[in-house]
């Protein structure tokens, strides 16, 4: 009896195995799917995942291509199920932000991109969405420190360098804004 039990549980460990193995070759058809831009056929290889199997990466791709097909609200729910799977994930607070500025609901996008500043402090485009919502609710002063920090890891952003001269010339800075517009010019 022992020996069919030891059979039996080497068996559902190998069965369980196959199953991962293979929701990871799905994940990564689904990959290559979506990088040819055949987001229907990869939302449905993605689909396709056990639930039990399904991370918070797979959860982003699947909302990346909901939102590509123009369905944000769906999108919001995989995101959010990307964040039950895994709190701390700023990809899915970034892209939060995104459909939520999309949607010109800027205090929502900024909570969003705030959280994503928290979990990867090292990520520019959250700095810059952040100050694009806060210029648009007129909040200069913020703004201008949040692209001053996406500046520091990309120093020669057009779009960010941009943006800071219109703050500063927003907070009545014109010396600081012609000297940011001449750095601007100066990267053609």
């Amino acid at each position: 009896m022992d020996k069919i039990f030891k059979i039996s549980l080497l068996s559902l460990c190998l069965s369980t195995s196959f199953a991962l193995s293979s929701s990871v070759d799905i994940k990564e058809e689904a990959i290559a799917l979506y990088k040819t831009g055949n987001y229907s056929a990869a939302l449905e290889k993605l689909s396709s995942i056990p639930s039990s199997d399904k991370d918070e990466t797979i959860f982003l791709l699947m909302a990346n291509i909901l939102e590509n097909q123009g369905k944000d609200n769906k999108a919001i729910q995989y995101l959010n199920k990307s964040l039950d799977k895994n709190n701390s994930f700023y990809k899915a607070y970034y892209n939060l932000g995104c459909i939520f500025a999309k949607k010109k609901s800027y205090l929502l996008a900024s909570n969003n991109f705030e959280f994503a500043i928290k979990y990867n402090k090292n990520f520019a485009p959250s700095y810059y969405n952040l100050a694009c919502c806060q210029m648009k609710l007129k909040n200069y002063d913020a703004a201008k420190r949040n692209l001053i920090k996406a500046l520091e890891f990309e120093p020669k952003n057009k779009d960010y360098l941009y943006n800071l001269a219109y703050c500063y010339k927003e907070l009545n800075e014109i010396r600081k804004a012609k000297k940011i517009i001449e750095t601007y010019n100066s990267l053609s």
